[in-house]
């Protein structure tokens, strides 16, 4: 089954590549909305100096300190932008699920702005509600499998066991990243169901994904792993790439900037095929009953145009 909804969600995405573009634009836009703010406020401050030459080379934190320094408001402007970009990303991020979800799953033929505008204005409110409820209850869950071994760490502290504290340390963190992973695709079931079957109550929504996805552990971990591994060999085809260029030049430092776009338009469309594996499993996993007995209704929402 993994390799099957697999190849569809690969399928699915090749059908769709303005899926991935679209996804591709709101993740520029949000780069852009950290980076610009970021690097107007450190260029203010550097100025001509020379330490200019050494933030464009790498990252020296002995520099920061010293722009620190000399702008003592400037880490306290930065951390704002920061957690501005992620607000504005968690909301980016329920928007695009909705539309992205909406073309995958519904089966009207109006145009593609039409049909993801309508999906990213539809599903908002519920795919936030959604996800806060999920991340809130992954993120706990995720500390209570993580105590035990906790525990056990500290009780081998004494025990002379050299390796002990450090194995059960990295244990404690699989198991916490495990256990909110599982909350993550059990939210992805959920939105899929409430863009399926045009659910208003998430909350049910989120039990039905939750036991779809531990009554299936292996094969949702299984979809999400392979997914994984082709956004790894993107990464690391990148890095390759990346490490014989030295931008030395304008004409070089342009092509390492759309090189790194190439990487994460890559990483949009396996995004975008995740989901679409991810509707097929849970299509397969309800049965054609369940699937029969949830005609697509009838949709009506705001028309935007990508």
């Amino acid at each position: 089954m993994i390799a099957a909804v697999t190849r569809e969600g690969l399928g699915r995405s090749a059908r769709e590549p303005r899926l991935a573009i679209t996804v591709w634009l709101v993740n520029l836009a949000l780069a852009a909305a950290a980076g610009v703010p970021s690097g107007l406020a450190l260029a203010s401050v550097i100025g001509d100096r020379p330490e200019a030459d050494v933030l464009a080379d790498r990252l020296s934190l002995g520099v920061v300190a010293d722009l620190v320094e000399m702008r003592p408001g400037l880490l306290e402007w930065l951390g704002l932008t920061a957690l501005g970009v992620a607000f504005l990303g968690l909301l980016a991020g329920a928007a695009v699920a909705g539309g992205v979800l909406e073309v995958l799953v519904s089966r009207d033929e109006r145009a593609f702005g039409h049909r993801f505008g309508r999906g990213a204005g539809r599903f908002f409110g519920r795919f936030l509600r959604a996800g806060l409820v999920a991340v809130t209850v992954g993120g706990t869950a995720a500390l209570l499998a993580a105590l035990p071994f906790v525990g056990v760490r500290r009780a081998v502290r004494d025990s002379g066991w050299e390796l002990g504290r450090p194995l059960l340390a990295i244990v404690a963190a699989l198991a916490a990243l495990l256990v909110f992973l599982l909350a993550l695709l059990a939210l992805d079931a959920a939105r899929i169901l409430v863009v399926r079957d045009d659910r208003r109550r998430v909350g049910h929504a989120l039990l039905e994904g939750a036991r779809l996805v531990l009554g299936h552990p292996a094969t949702w971990l299984g979809v999400w792993a392979v997914n994984a591994l082709g956004v790894g060999l993107a990464l690391v085809a990148y890095l390759t790439v990346r490490g014989r260029v030295e931008a030395t030049t304008g004409w070089l430092l342009g092509a390492t900037l759309l090189l790194q776009q190439a990487f994460v338009l890559a990483r949009s469309a396996l995004r975008v095929s995740l989901l679409a594996s991810e509707v097929a499993l849970v299509d397969r996993l309800r049965g054609p009953q369940a699937a029969a007995g949830h005609p697509e209704p009838l949709r009506a929402g705001p028309v935007a145009v990508v």
